[in-house]
């Protein structure tokens, strides 16, 4: 029974475990920073209004298709048909960045960038933790969150639909340093392999707090202090000892299970590229948005002017046209009037005078015009 026992665990711990759902979680709808990958089934976490970040073991199978092939949702919204897409322009993948190889079943600086084609709305401020505040987190026993889209029970991976039309769900935990994330393997031995790579942070995951589940990668671990999120990294990395959602034995190891990962801190010269990028994108689409209110401006000026000479040609032609009917009217008013006018001629006969005033007079028979 023992030998039985023992091959179950060992089966359990040795299995790779997906960093993919928050699994007994609390409802996150809202969540500022949350996005959905919808039609790669993962998550990312809005750093600023056109990059987010996620797990390069995400992104590492897509190669060149990224822009045809990611879209995105809104940040903390319920999936639906009806909610906006929103595209990818590039990605970017830690140069550092490792698979899974052999038996070492931890992704090494398992972190990417997704920037975006437009902007999303960006509601709070977003800094990446660096070595200090780490240690002041660790030191603190900060409030560590993750908010992703992951699966949240084990029935959803049989039902589309719930999964398909799904809030957000919000993990709470702590940060470990990387000597915590060792003893807590070397507490657990048949959670890995001789040759396991150790990371250099710990989040533990439980069924009180939550815990990561299928879906979940390239969701953010992050500690809140007043109005900035402090970013720790992505999940992805390592896991051990969680349910996932009842895969492949649907328990917690004896004291929960945890979460590893490098922080962001390492990728700021990744980071930084991507800002740059973005800020070269907004310069050329200001560039090209400048240049198409001109040409719209330019349009509207000589449509503008068309009218107005339009309009002059149309004025001068009434008035040319009403002119000359006045003139017409005139001229046929001066000839009604000349053949209405009264006119005195003298008539002779012998040495007979007699003066005719008439419209058109005529003389007497037997007078002659003189």
């Amino acid at each position: 029974m023992k030998k039985i026992l023992v091959l179950i665990l060992v089966i359990f711990f040795l299995t790779p475990v997906s960093a993919d759902g928050v699994e007994y979680g609390q409802d996150a709808t809202g969540d500022p920073n949350a996005v959905r990958i919808m039609n790669y089934r993962s998550s990312a976490f809005l750093y600023s209004d056109r990059i987010l970040f996620t797990s390069a073991h995400l992104m590492d199978v897509l190669g060149d298709n990224y822009a045809k092939e990611i879209y995105l949702l809104a940040p903390g919204v319920k999936s639906g048909p009806d909610q906006k897409k929103y595209l990818a322009q590039k990605v970017l993948i830690a140069p550092t960045y490792r698979a899974r190889v052999g038996t070492d079943n931890t992704r090494i600086d398992d972190f990417a960038i997704i920037i975006l084609r437009e902007s999303m709305p960006m509601r709070n401020t977003v800094q990446v933790a660096s070595p200090a505040d780490i240690e002041s987190f660790i030191r603190e026993k900060a409030p560590v969150e993750m908010v992703g889209y992951g699966f949240q029970n084990v029935a959803m991976r049989t039902d589309g639909q719930a999964f398909n039309n799904m809030s957000p769900h919000k993990m709470t935990s702590v940060l470990l340093s990387g000597d915590d994330l060792r003893k807590y393997y070397a507490a657990y031995p048949f959670f890995h392999q001789p040759n396991q790579t150790m990371l250099d942070l710990g989040i533990p995951n439980n069924e009180k707090d939550g815990s990561v589940c299928d879906a979940d990668s390239g969701a953010g671990f992050f500690v809140q202090k007043s109005y900035v999120r402090y970013y720790l990294g992505a999940v992805g990395g390592q896991q051990a000892g969680i349910t996932n959602c009842n895969a492949p034995l649907g328990r917690f190891a004896p004291n929960g299970g945890m979460s590893g990962i490098n922080p962001a801190h390492k990728f700021l010269a990744l980071i930084k590229e991507a800002e740059d990028f973005v800020a070269n994108e907004k310069k050329l689409e200001a560039i090209q948005e400048a240049a198409r209110v001109a040409a719209e401006l330019k349009a509207k000026q000589e449509a503008d002017e068309r009218v107005r000479v339009e309009a002059e040609l149309k004025a001068k032609l009434e008035a040319e046209a009403k002119a000359a009917a006045e003139l017409k009217a005139k001229q046929d008013a001066d000839a009604k009037a000349a053949a209405l006018k009264k006119t005195t001629i003298t008539c002779v006969k012998g040495k007979l005078t007699k003066k005719v005033t008439a419209v058109k007079p005529k003389c007497p028979t037997g007078y002659k015009k003189k």
